[in-house]
């Protein structure tokens, strides 16, 4: 639950699964050893569980761990897509997409991006917290950008994977700009970081460059506290 003073709203869960499997999460202590949060802590984009399960997270899960998800999968199914959601002040959310199948085109990816931010952004107001309690300045779809060009995606790289135009792209670049009253994109990005406005930064994770309305990958800059 929130301390006093705490920026983040109150932690809630929507889901449909089984209420035989709800349960039986809970009374084992699943979450323990649920490999998914920490993919979404350590991942900026999204990826499948089979991706997760063969270290593209940047680890591979652990006996008990790969366990969870088979039992999972007999349940829920073991196939599907994890969305990560990333707001300031450290809060960080899961979108998480099950069914039978992970043969996701580049252009269900973006769709399905988009419809996580969606989805997180309805239940944040669903569940009394709208997004501006977050004090955040910057939409989700800003945050998903500033998110790829920190790792050093360039522009047509970022613009792919979120199934957007390149012009479109410049254009939230430009707003982010505005939103944090500086006067260059470097200066967006780096000033992001250091809000803690973009969440953690994916270890390792380098997608392709290319020219980028975003400067060269400066977060390594920032310092928060």
């Amino acid at each position: 639950m929130p301390t006093e003073g705490d920026r983040n709203p109150t932690g809630f869960m929507f889901h449909n699964w089984p209420k035989v499997w709800q349960r039986r999460y809970f009374e084992r202590n699943y979450a323990s050893v649920d490999p998914v949060p920490r993919a979404a802590m350590a991942c900026a984009t999204p990826l499948t569980i089979g991706e997760l399960r063969t270290g593209k997270a940047g680890f591979v899960p652990g006996p008990a761990a790969d366990e969870y998800v088979t039992k999972a999968a007999r349940v829920a199914g073991g196939r599907g897509l994890i969305v990560p959601i990333a707001a300031p002040h450290g809060y960080h959310g899961i979108v998480v997409f099950v069914g039978d199948t992970e043969d996701f085109t580049a252009t269900d990816r973006a769709q399905l991006h988009l419809l996580a931010i969606y989805a997180h952004d309805r239940m944040l107001n669903l569940f009394g917290k709208a997004a501006d309690s977050l004090n955040h300045p910057l939409s989700q779809r800003k945050v998903a950008v500033m998110r790829l060009a920190r790792i050093g995606a360039g522009d047509k790289a970022i613009a792919a994977q979120l199934g957007i135009a390149v012009r479109t792209l410049r254009f939230h670049c430009e707003n982010a700009r505005k939103k944090l009253a500086v006067k260059t994109q470097a200066e967006a990005l780096v000033k992001a970081v250091g809000l803690h406005l973009l969440g953690a930064r994916p270890a390792g994770a380098r997608p392709a460059g290319g020219q980028t309305c975003w400067g060269p990958d400066l977060s390594s800059q920032s310092r928060g506290p």
